[in-house]
């Protein structure tokens, strides 16, 4: 009769998902500002720079974000709903390969069976995802 002893990796994998989460964060932060209340100012530009496109002639006071932005950066309403929603497709770019980089490597810490598997896949967590960051 052989005798099998699994170890458990219930504590390595959690340390290993929780590691790999914040890489994501870290290559995320490098893009965006990752802040409290920060994603509904970046939906809130998104959805004025939409209405700015649909309708140019729209009054600055129905997309403060935009207008403010604009004045500060010297350009009309429109240029700025264009360069928001050029930066809002870039993100969602970049945010799809962290994400599912993220997810992909958590899957497989999950079936993994060693330790040391699962350590190779933080390491290539790291490295992955901090190829990701913007320079």
């Amino acid at each position: 009769m052989k005798l099998s002893i699994a170890k458990d990796l219930t504590p390595i994998r959690d340390v290993a998902y929780r590691t790999i989460d914040a890489f994501a964060g870290v290559s995320r932060s490098s893009y965006i500002t990752v802040a409290p209340g920060q994603e509904m100012v970046y939906t809130q530009k998104e959805k004025e720079a939409e209405m700015i496109t649909a309708d140019p002639s729209i009054s600055p006071s129905l997309v403060p974000h935009l207008a403010a932005e604009a004045i500060m950066n010297g350009v009309n309403l429109l240029d700025q709903a264009a360069i928001v929603l050029s930066l809002a497709h870039g993100w969602r770019q970049v945010s799809v390969l962290i994400e599912t980089t993220r997810l992909d490597i958590k899957a497989r810490v999950g079936v993994a069976t060693t330790p040391a598997a699962i350590d190779a896949l933080v390491g290539e967590a790291r490295t992955t995802l901090s190829a990701l960051s913007a320079a």
